[in-house]
């Protein structure tokens, strides 16, 4: 991958300068747990090149986004309205995205 890394990849790197897309739960109650083995990482740097807030309705920069099936949708729309770079880094993210949407209704992007 050329935008994001794994967790395993931030190990060896180290930093937290990360925002982390991590995969639904199937508990009604989130159970708020960082740096899991299954997440996409994607620097801080490379959010703020390609303006993740303004691709992201109500996206928290420090906090929790929720992001359910429509606004993935929402962001893909945006995304394609964007720059090469954007377009490239929600490109990269599709597969993730559709795998989780097959077990989960929502994924989570966890702020810095």
């Amino acid at each position: 991958m050329e935008y994001f890394i794994t967790e395993t990849q931030r190990k060896q790197i180290g930093g937290t300068c990360y925002f982390e897309f991590q995969k639904g739960q199937k508990r009604k109650k989130y159970k708020q747990v960082f740096w899991k083995d299954d997440s996409l990482l994607l620097h801080m740097d490379i959010a703020d090149k390609i303006a993740l807030y303004r691709i992201i309705p109500d996206f928290n920069y420090y906090g929790i986004t929720v992001i359910d099936k429509e606004k993935w949708r929402i962001i893909q729309n945006n995304a394609n309205n964007e720059g090469k770079t954007t377009k490239a880094v929600m490109g990269e993210l599709y597969s993730w995205v559709e795998e989780n949407f097959n077990e989960y209704d929502y994924f989570l992007i966890l702020g810095i």
